[in-house]
Order: C-alpha cells, then sequence, then structure tokens
C-alpha cells in the first residue's frame, strides 16, 4: 500500500511539472511579438507611380522577431478584389532574418492597365504570424517612344570597384523621346544601412538621347563592402525607368 502511495504521488508530480513546463512553453511563444513592416519608398523617389514596362523601386523596414519566413507583395486594382500582380521573397536574404532593409525592383509589365493601385507588403514570421504595409501606386501608360537607359561601364575598364574618397567612373546610353528631365544615381550598401544619392541635370536636360559620362566622388565615409547602384532617368512627362548593377565594391584608403 506504502508503494502505491509513493508511485500515485510520483506520477502527480511527473504531471504537475510537465504541465508547468508546458504553460512555460506557451507563455514563450505567446512572448513572440508580430512582425511590424513599414513602407519607405514606392516608386523612384517615393514618387508612388512607375510606368508600365518599367520596374518598381520598393523599399520597406521589417521587424520580426521570430525571424522572417518570408515577404509578399500584391498589386490589385482600386476598387478590385484580385491582385493583377504578385510578388514573393520566401528565400535568401531576408529569410530567418530578424531586422531587414527590404529593397527590391520589382519589374511591371509593359501591358499591365493604367491606374490606380492598392499595393500590399506583407511580412510572415517563422511562428506563421504577418503584418502588412500598404500604399497606393499609380500606373502610368509607356510613352509612345520608349524611355531607356543601359548601364555600359561602372568603374574604371567596367571594374566594379571604387575607392571612399575616391571617384567612381559611370557611363550609361539613355533614350528618351520626349528629353531628359532628370538623371539620379543611387548607391545602396542594405548591410551597412548606408545610402547615397547624387542628382544630375544640367547638359542633359532635354535630350532625347545621350551619353551619361560622369566621375561620381565617393564620400570619404562611405563604408567599405558589397553596394547596389540604382541609375533612374525621369523624361519630361513624368516616366522614369531604373536600371540597376550590383556587386559594385567600395574599399577603404
Amino acid at each position: 500500500m506504502k508503494k502505491s502511495l509513493v508511485f500515485a504521488a510520483s506520477m502527480l508530480l511527473s504531471v504537475l511539472v510537465f504541465g508547468l513546463a508546458s504553460c512555460d512553453n506557451d507563455d514563450d511563444a505567446a512572448k513572440v511579438k508580430k512582425p511590424v513592416v513599414e513602407l519607405t519608398e514606392v516608386g523612384a523617389g517615393n514618387s508612388g507611380e512607375v510606368t508600365a514596362g518599367s520596374d518598381l523601386h520598393l523599399e520597406a523596414e521589417a521587424e520580426a522577431e521570430g525571424g522572417i519566413a518570408r515577404i509578399d507583395m500584391t498589386l490589385t486594382p482600386e476598387g478590385g478584389k484580385a491582385p493583377r500582380l504578385a510578388a514573393a521573397w520566401a528565400e535568401g536574404k531576408y529569410v530567418g532574418v530578424r531586422n531587414a532593409d527590404f529593397h527590391e525592383h520589382v519589374d511591371i509589365p509593359v501591358d499591365m492597365p493604367a491606374g490606380r493601385y492598392r499595393l500590399v507588403l506583407t511580412v510572415t514570421d517563422k511562428a506563421g504570424q504577418s503584418a502588412s504595409a500598404t500604399a497606393v501606386l499609380t500606373v502610368r501608360e509607356p510613352s509612345a517612344g520608349k524611355l531607356s537607359a543601359s548601364i555600359v561601364e561602372v568603374g574604371k575598364d567596367n571594374s566594379m570597384k571604387a575607392v571612399a574618397g575616391g571617384e567612381l567612373h559611370l557611363e550609361a546610353e539613355v533614350n528618351a523621346p520626349s528629353g531628359i528631365a532628370a538623371i539620379e544615381v543611387e548607391l545602396h550598401n542594405g548591410a551597412a544601412g548606408y545610402e547615397k544619392t547624387f542628382e544630375f541635370a544640367g547638359k542633359y536636360v532635354g535630350k532625347t538621347s545621350a551619353m551619361f559620362h560622369e566621375h561620381i566622388a565617393v564620400p570619404a565615409d562611405a563604408p567599405a563592402g558589397e553596394y547596389h547602384l540604382h541609375f533612374t532617368v525621369t523624361d519630361a512627362e513624368g516616366n522614369s525607368v531604373t536600371e540597376e548593377a550590383e556587386g559594385l565594391v567600395v574599399t577603404r584608403k
């Protein structure tokens, strides 16, 4: 009888310990906060516009305490229910990260109908929790003559290298049937959280075609590392196109 009582007491204690441990685990899971996401740039220069047939410049800041599992984007016509365009990032540099500087260029089909769209960017964590940020995006019709830009050379002899405090050699071909209104070059180092924008007008404004050839002064405080370069041309009608070069390596003296 005594042995039975001891055994029963041991079993009860085991159940209580297991139950408390389960509660602790549940509490730990409940403590994982939902993701947070904020759109910081939609369209070149945060214009909220994009031209069909070009790419949409998109930036956001995301935080997921439980680690990012995926990021999704949808574009739905204003007043509509079904998305017209969707994109997803379920692998690569964002997955598993707690804090992400989201920076992507999304191709907009040339046959995308012009109009206003509801853009939704959703971040889902590894616990299945999600959060979304929304914005209104206006898709413009392509120009009768196509605005285009093509990067020819980044760095001396296309070396894809530059030195902080030195100059970056950059060449690109531009065609703008309605005339060039502005040219912008952006250097972006996501890992270091560094971004620098250079604007060019002057001799290029009004031209329908141009060979962009500049030596850009790289700031002395630019962190060493790998950069993305974005070359954006805006024409007289407000259309814009962005070309991207990845893998520009900046070193320090």
